[in-house]
This record gives structure tokens, C-alpha cells and sequence, in this order.
């Protein structure tokens, strides 16, 4: 009685995984935002599998190594709407990124500077 039990189970498991949409399969960039101002540029993107995702953060006013930091965040990918900024201030470099649509405001060392961001995931395994 055992065996059909675990037959069953086993095509049942391979029958969700292949309704799976390939996105949802895929690791990739989920969302990214990027702003400059002079010489300053500024880029966060999201990766992973689903959302929210991994957060990943490139500066030109950060050293050559940015630590991995917890974030808050605030995600909807419906609504078009972000909120992530750095969950304590542990004297690294701070900001507060806000969203809404494509286009968003980076708020970092007195400066509030105008974004772009990009909603559309990109899949890395093409």
C-alpha cells in the first residue's frame, strides 16, 4: 500500500512544478532603482525569486565593500510602491528610498535626489 501512496505523491509534486511559471522558477532582478546627481550615482536592486527579494546597494560615495544590512521595506509590486531604507543606523552610509510609479526620491546625506525605477523582472537565466 505504501508504494501507489508515494507514486501519487511524487506525480502530484512533479505536476505543481511544472505549472510553476518560468518566473517564478528564475532568479533574477526583481526591481531596480537608480538616481545620480553630479558625480554622485546611486543604484538598489532586488534580486531573487520572489518578492521582495535580496537588496543589493552600489554608490559611487560608498567604499569598494558595502556590508550586508537588514532593510525595512515596504513593497507592492501592484500598487507600484516602495519604501526601504536601512533597518538601524549601524554608521554606515544611510538613505531612505520612496517610490511610486517609475520614478522615486533617494533621501542621502541632506540630499533628495530624483530616480528612476524599473518594475519589469528580468530573468537571468536567458
Amino acid at each position: 500500500m505504501e508504494r501507489p501512496c508515494r507514486w501519487i505523491g511524487t506525480r502530484l509534486l512533479w505536476a505543481l512544478l511544472c505549472c510553476l511559471s518560468p518566473a517564478v522558477i528564475a532568479s533574477g532582478s526583481l526591481f531596480q532603482f537608480e538616481a545620480s546627481q553630479g558625480t554622485f550615482h546611486f543604484t538598489l536592486e532586488m534580486t531573487g525569486r520572489q518578492d521582495p527579494g535580496a537588496i543589493q546597494v552600489m554608490s559611487s560615495d560608498f567604499k569598494s565593500y558595502m556590508p550586508h544590512r537588514t532593510y525595512y521595506i515596504e513593497f507592492n509590486r501592484a500598487q507600484k510602491r516602495a519604501y526601504i531604507r536601512p533597518r538601524e543606523r549601524d554608521g554606515l552610509p544611510w538613505f531612505e528610498m520612496d517610490v511610486v510609479g517609475n520614478t522615486g526620491v533617494l533621501h542621502y546625506k541632506g540630499r533628495r535626489i530624483v530616480g528612476k525605477a524599473e518594475w519589469t523582472p528580468e530573468d537571468w537565466n536567458d
